[in-house]
């Protein structure tokens, strides 16, 4: 193995140790999401009161989870894809497609950080209603993800380079996993 090769397994690693991280934010993110819910509908339905912060928080994790299931699904290669035309080409055009397809998810990522920076300034004082939050917490982890969403995608871009399309990098996996059971 030559030095690129170790310095993108450390990449790996380090992306994928950040993805552990998101992935128990969202998995926190979406049991805050059930339990406010639970409060909302518990005040509701039994005492004719539901607190003001409920809703609000419900949709707040149901943002933070949605933008993290986003950045996983890119680094999972789960996201939405019309492949029709390109499944039914040669190995070539179709390594072309989709590596084209991950620098374009690589320029998604970043525009979606740096279109950021104008919701902070313009937004910096301004409150959630029903818990007096700021609202820029929430621009900060569509910042973060869009950076992640750029790393695993330029890693992806490699990984193309070095094994191929997709469906070869799965054939491959999936005859390592085999080997290694």
């Amino acid at each position: 193995m030559n030095i690129f090769d170790r310095i993108v397994n450390i990449y790996r690693k380090i992306i994928n140790a950040i993805c552990f991280v998101f992935e128990s934010i969202a998995i926190l993110s979406l049991i805050l999401m059930f339990l406010a819910v639970m409060v909302q509908i518990v005040g509701r339905y039994f005492f004719r009161f539901t607190p003001a912060w409920t809703e609000e928080m419900a949709r707040q994790f149901m943002i933070l989870f949605s933008f993290i299931g986003m950045a996983l699904g890119v680094r999972n290669k789960s996201h939405i894809a019309l492949s029709v035309l390109v499944d039914n080409m040669t190995r070539t055009p179709r390594l072309i497609i989709e590596t084209c397809g991950k620098v374009l998810i690589v320029v998604m990522g970043i525009m979606m950080s740096v279109q950021m920076r104008p919701f902070f300034t313009v937004l910096r004082f301004n409150r959630l209603p029903g818990t007096g939050l700021s609202v820029r917490w929430q621009f900060v982890f569509t910042t973060a993800v869009g950076i992640l969403v750029a790393l695993i995608a330029a890693y992806q871009i490699y990984d193309h380079f070095k094994y191929g399309t997709d469906e070869e990098q799965k054939k491959r996996l999936e005859e390592a996993a085999s080997k290694g059971a």
